[in-house]
């Protein structure tokens, strides 16, 4: 999923640049022991900043944030329990001394930065990792960071996730609830240790989104944070857009002979990740490819969608191309059978466990996501959504979202075919429109 910096920016014309806080610094906040190491990849002063804005968004823009982008490595554990290292991006904002002052004379406190953990969609190759992505050239380089940090003001912690940056010898937990939740929680404790030690105020005000893999990843690290890491913080709103947040559900729908498989990477990946990591899954009985090396290998960060289609069998047939393929090109007739017809299936059982949409949120929800996604299906946020409710959360509290085809920016062409894809724009467009409508109340 990549995202045009100018397309979305243009959307958010009406974000003010607000750094209120209702949450002071008291210290509580301040964790981060598994900092490993911090590289700055990029320093843009405001000046050039503002340059950047008013050439590309806003040419009547008067202020604009600095932009010190920051890969960091830090220790997280695996899903195996086992110490890794990993790495994100942090992308830090800076007030120029002229907005400082003009808090100053309107009676506000000085600038503190509020923080975004971004969780990003699902990506195949090591170089689209966000700390990956960024470069040293004047510029900034990741979209969502230039449009969180340098436009909305926002701290943006961009998680690599196992298996990507500096962890991409190891095997990537796709849609695994713990090691998913985990990765990013570090991530987040990291990047406040650096903040700290490099005089950067934290305000406390934690935000968490994603789309699609990241919206499964982001409804993971709410829950994992209010469960069992509410002593160290708060969050102040949660977004997921688009997360197949009901795995069970999903593999209800995709993992059926008669079904058409959209998008066949997504499901082989899931496949791949399920039987590497629990033992009582083999891939050699999920899947037509039964030669378990050469298909784990299709996931080891090197080969784009269109190479692991390829390396699936999975690009052209008589009905077409990649997505005009049912689930039983990729899928055993076996596996199908004992998915559908036996309710002690182990894959069945595994989605189970790893779906993310059972509890109750105590924070502000919006679950964000096109009414007519072909590929993840308005139906995971409404399940959410009715879940949320009924265990409890207040309505006042949880909203659901939809975005209708019509009012997407970017419409279908043969270069950008999927409503998933193209729906990102506008999702992410709303997520920090009401992010920064939260952070300025009083």
């Amino acid at each position: 999923m990549k995202i045009s910096f100018t397309s979305v920016v243009l959307l958010l014309s009406l974000i003010f640049f607000s750094a209120c806080s209702d949450i002071d610094n008291t210290g509580e906040n301040v964790v981060g022991g598994n900092f490993v190491s911090a590289e700055v990849i990029e320093d843009i002063n405001t000046s050039t900043m503002l340059s950047i804005v008013k050439a590309s968004i806003n040419p009547s823009a008067t202020v604009a944030f600095g932009y010190k982008a920051v890969k960091i490595t830090y220790d997280t554990q695996d899903q195996l329990g086992n110490s890794v290292e990993a790495s994100g991006l942090l992308v830090i904002p800076s007030a120029s001394t002229e907005y400082q002052a003009y808090r100053v004379s309107q009676g506000e406190s000085p600038f503190s930065v509020s923080m975004v953990c971004d969780n990003h969609g699902t990506i195949f190759t090591d170089a689209d990792a966000p700390s990956n992505v960024e470069k040293t050239n004047g510029v900034p380089d990741y979209n969502l960071a230039a449009l969180m940090t340098g436009y909305a003001g926002f701290a943006a912690v961009l998680p690599d996730y196992i298996g990507y940056g500096v962890s991409n010898d190891e095997a990537h937990p796709y849609m695994l609830k713990k090691a998913s939740a985990r990765a990013s929680l570090d991530m987040i404790k990291a990047s406040v240790k650096y903040m700290t030690d490099n005089g950067v105020v934290f305000n406390g005000q934690l935000y968490i989104s994603g789309y699609s893999q990241g919206g499964y990843t982001a409804m993971a690290l709410a829950e994992e944070i209010e469960k069992n890491h509410s002593d160290e913080f708060t969050v102040k709103a949660l977004a997921p857009m688009a997360g197949p947040y009901d795995l069970k559900g999903l593999g209800d729908i995709e993992i059926d002979a008669s079904h058409t498989m959209v998008y066949p990477a997504f499901l082989a990946y899931l496949a791949d990740s399920y039987s590497y990591f629990y033992s009582d899954l083999d891939i050699t009985s999920l899947v037509n490819e039964t030669n378990s090396t050469k298909y784990h290998a299709l996931f080891d960060g090197s080969n784009s969608s269109v190479a692991i289609h390829t390396g699936l069998g999975l690009v052209t047939d008589a009905r077409g191309g990649f997505n005009q393929h049912s689930a039983d090109v990729l899928f055993q007739e076996s596996a199908i059978n004992d998915y559908q017809n036996n309710v002690n299936s182990v894959l069945k059982e595994k989605l189970e466990q790893n779906s993310v949409y059972n509890w109750t949120p105590k924070t502000r929800v919006n679950l964000i996501h096109c009414s007519d996604d072909e590929i993840i299906p308005f139906s995971m946020s409404q399940t959410a959504y009715d879940t949320f409710i009924a265990n409890g959360a207040s309505s006042l509290d949880v909203t659901l979202t939809p975005i209708p085809t019509v009012a997407l920016s970017q419409q279908q062409d043969a270069s950008n075919p999927f409503i998933h894809g193209n729906c990102a724009l506008d999702a992410y467009s709303v997520a920090v429109g009401w992010f920064s409508s939260i952070r300025g109340e009083k």
